[in-house]
């Protein structure tokens, strides 16, 4: 266990047969007061690998991150659990020549599950693993080799990205192993609302994108909004508020609420230019910057 947060900030296979990226991971909390959102207290949470690859964070719970990170091999990736309580980190995942992309928890407490790209460096599968790792962990949906990204929408519904040209939206069964195509031309974020619809980006076309919402019960879509130009990444809030990124600034948008993005504020000055990626819990947001 090691020391992980320097506190007070100073002003998929292809990617896997490449050189991993440079990103970093900063915190901040979040203020909304019904009106506005405001952000303070960043933290910079990458210091335990600050040159390297550090991605797709996802909470377990508010004190407890999941992060892909290339900490251990510099060609693949493992995960690591932050604890944001105790500023240490521990490594989840030590795969030989595999990476592990996407770290999720599943809806069943117990469990998370991740994409890993195998050693062929082709086949993207999707497996699941107990918390406690008392075992080796399982691959769900043996037959399909092209799982870029998934969101568990029930213990044994989930969303999938499939990779594929286009790149396509299904719904996957886990317990007939059933995989139901919903539609082409998505962006790779998924979130799920209080009602258990699933949000995603659909890419109409190169210059228009809509977040969607998607009921899997009556298989209908509705456009909730269209997205900041060129962004897929978003985070829903637990009050139905949503976040998106574009460059160096961050946006919100209340749904039924808001015509338009508002800007919540511009990162440039602590050198944060290329959001993407973006996690919530209560009141805690992480984002990741490409470098």
């Amino acid at each position: 266990m090691k020391h992980l947060i320097a506190c007070g900030l100073i002003l998929c296979a292809s990617m896997v047969n490449a050189q991993l990226p440079k990103t970093d991971l900063y915190m901040f909390t979040l203020l909304d007061n019904g009106e506005r959102i405001s952000l303070k207290d960043p933290v910079y949470l990458s210091g335990f690998n600050p040159d390297g690859y550090n991605n797709q964070p996802s909470f377990i719970n508010p004190g407890e991150v999941y992060v892909t990170t290339n900490l251990y091999d510099k060609n693949f990736t493992d995960f690591v659990k932050l604890d944001l309580v105790n500023d240490t980190y521990y490594r989840v995942t030590a795969t030989d020549s595999i990476s592990e992309f996407s770290p999720t928890p599943k809806a069943k407490s117990g469990y998370f599950s991740s994409v890993r790209i195998e050693k062929d460096g082709q086949t993207q599968s999707l497996w699941l693993y107990p918390d406690d790792h008392s075992n080796w962990g399982k691959r769900i949906f043996k037959d399909t080799d092209n799982i870029g990204y998934h969101c568990w929408l029930s213990e044994n519904d989930i969303a999938l990205f499939l990779v594929s040209n286009p790149m396509k939206l299904a719904i996957g069964d886990v317990e007939s192993g059933s995989i139901s195509n919903v539609l082409d031309n998505i962006g790779r974020c998924f979130q799920q609302n209080s009602e258990g619809e699933l949000l995603f980006v659909h890419k109409i076309s190169e210059e228009t994108w809509y977040i969607k919402s998607y009921n899997i019960e009556d298989r209908t879509a509705r456009i909730i909004t269209q997205t900041r130009p060129g962004s897929e990444d978003f985070v829903l809030l637990s009050n139905g508020t949503i976040l998106m990124a574009e460059g160096s600034k961050l946006f919100s948008l209340r749904p039924e609420v808001d015509t338009f993005w508002n800007e919540i504020e511009d990162l440039s000055d602590y050198g944060i230019l290329n959001i993407n990626r973006l996690a919530s819990s209560r009141n805690r947001l992480i984002l990741v910057n490409s470098q």
